[in-house]
């Protein structure tokens, strides 16, 4: 059974990778997408009556849908947000390295958890212990702070 998996593995994971690139744009997170579809087949491919045709459309199916779903993530959406008004201000990733290292850690932390982990207000108090107010109030004045700092 093994051997299987790893020879539908071998013949249809570049497929799979390319069919996820185009929809991703992004190396890393078009690997991660592969992953996931392959780990759901790896799940279920004793139960999966399918020839290799049929196994390659299945394998195309799950990928779409991940790619979809990640692509309607929050975590897309938020650090979207974040990209814009920072192109918006034309600054370089490097400034805003330099602008985030020098914000105050509690402020730093959350804007750091909330757009680029892409953890919610409710996981990020509960990660920094913190009630969800607090969490609310922190990322909004670390946001004005970041504002400020771009106008800059």
């Amino acid at each position: 059974m093994k051997e299987d998996f790893e020879r539908i593995f071998n013949l249809y994971s570049n497929d799979v990778y390319r069919l996820t690139y185009s929809y991703l744009l992004n190396k890393e997170e078009a690997e991660d997408i592969v992953q996931k579809t392959f780990f759901k087949y790896f799940k279920k491919y004793k139960k999966l009556k399918l020839n290799d045709l049929e196994i390659k459309k299945w394998l195309f199916r799950v990928a779409i849908n991940e790619a979809k779903d990640y692509l309607k993530s929050s975590y897309i959406s938020k650090r979207a947000e974040l990209n814009e008004n920072i192109s918006r201000k034309n600054i370089a990733s490097n400034d805003i390295h330099n602008i985030l290292s020098n914000m105050p850690e509690n402020y730093r932390t959350i804007i750091y958890l909330y757009y680029y982990e892409g953890y919610s207000i409710k996981e990020i108090a509960k990660i920094e212990r913190k009630s969800e107010s607090a969490i609310k109030m922190r990322l909004s004045r670390g946001k004005e702070l970041l504002k400020k700092e771009m106008e800059v």
